[in-house]
């Protein structure tokens, strides 16, 4: 428990985590998620088989059968694992129905309900807030399921904290293979509050209607140098004309430091000039490339009184239509996939990060003559 209290604790202390959205020509879209840590865990992706159960701790007021749902859905989650022992939240998922949930760090924004509020009636559908996307993914099929239960309040009370008396202030994304979009907060002093992500970014705190509003700070950014005939002026009778001598000044003033509400502007704005890509795996390749922008190297953003360092310990990107999970961690660059149709009914994991040598492909072997290359390059003309 004590593990589990200090563990709480240490992700309070970061919140540089973020989500982007991609919808193709063909209909396929794809999801980029990246999580930065500042502490040693060991995270796995499992399969979860359909039936899989799930039971919340019990509540304090709450003599019955604590809450509990079953899996209809065979799924990919990401877990962690601190001290040789499983964490009590899903990170990230997707189910068979090609919806994906997660949580994103919400720091000093997120309120959940006191756990000896919760009594007679109200127990039989109050969950804490670590169970959250276990609970969408096991029970849902489209945002649209999810939204009409929030506004007929048939959505679980959401609860603070779990059997380690930890509370994790969290938010959460949901996506489905429509392509729409779905933020969930519970905020401090106002409730739960839901909308709909059309812009299709999450990262952490303030609220998302707080990024929504900034987002009009920054009209002005565009795919095209400004002042591509450089700066002209006169002098004494005398014509002078100072061209530019690099490109990129369309984005002149673009955010691009670490903080959660610069990295919303950055990945809203590129999201917005990037050209809608024809294919699903095109739209891979390029989520890929998207969240190579929020990339974090171990040892150059360091948080808390222990001056702790936050990297990116893994990029994630899910095309929910094939219901693939592509990822590549900090050590092992080479993108790994797997994917919901590919795997057995049994309950499975498999480790991450991996060795710095499996990241690398040797093309020694690969190698041709010169010129041989070059009538290969002439045929294919």
């Amino acid at each position: 428990m004590l593990g589990f209290a200090i563990l709480a604790t240490l992700l309070t202390l970061t919140e540089s985590c973020q989500e982007i959205r991609v919808k193709a020509e063909d209909g396929g879209v794809v999801l980029g998620r990246s999580l930065e840590f500042p502490i040693p865990l060991d995270f796995h992706m499992l399969t979860e088989p359909a039936g899989t159960k799930h039971e919340a701790h019990p509540l304090p007021n709450c003599p019955g059968a604590p809450f509990s749902f079953t899996n209809r859905f065979k799924e990919i989650v990401i877990l962690g694992r601190f001290n040789g022992n499983w964490c009590n939240t899903t990170c990230d998922g997707i189910n068979e129905a090609g919806l994906s949930a997660n949580v994103l760090l919400f720091k000093d924004n997120a309120e959940y309900i006191d756990p000896s509020d919760i009594s007679g009636a109200a127990c039989d559908n109050a969950i804490p807030q670590t169970m959250i996307p276990a609970y969408i993914l096991a029970t849902y099929e489209t945002v649209k399921q999810i939204k009409d239960d929030l506004e007929s309040d048939k959505f679980p009370a959401v609860w603070a904290g779990d059997e380690f008396g930890a509370v994790l202030p969290i938010h959460f994304n949901i996506n489905d293979k429509t392509g729409a979009g779905l933020v969930l907060e519970h905020v401090k002093g106002e409730g739960v509050k839901w909308y709909d992500n059309t812009v299709g970014v999450l990262t952490n705190s303030p609220t998302f209607s707080w990024h929504m509003s900034n987002l009009r700070n920054y009209p002005h950014f565009q795919r095209n140098d400004k002042g591509r005939e450089g700066l002209k002026y006169s002098s004494q009778g005398e014509d002078y004309s100072y061209g530019p001598q690099w490109s990129g000044s369309g984005m002149l003033g673009l955010p691009g430091d670490y903080t959660s509400p610069s990295r919303f502007v950055k990945a809203a704005t590129l999201l917005a000039l990037a050209p809608k890509p024809a294919t699903t795996n095109e739209a891979i390749v390029q989520v890929f490339h998207h969240m190579a922008a929020a990339d974090i190297p171990y040892g150059v953003v360091e948080t808390g009184p222990l001056d702790l360092a936050i990297f990116t310990w893994w990029t994630l990107v899910k095309d929910l239509e094939r219901r693939c999970v592509y990822y590549r961690s900090y050590t092992d660059l080479s993108v790994k996939k797997l994917c919901l149709d590919d795997i057995s009914g049994v309950k499975s994991a498999v480790k991450m990060e991996g060795r710095f040598e499996d990241g690398f492909k040797d093309i020694s072997g690969e190698l041709k003559d010169f010129d041989t290359v070059l009538l290969d390059r002439h045929s294919e003309l």
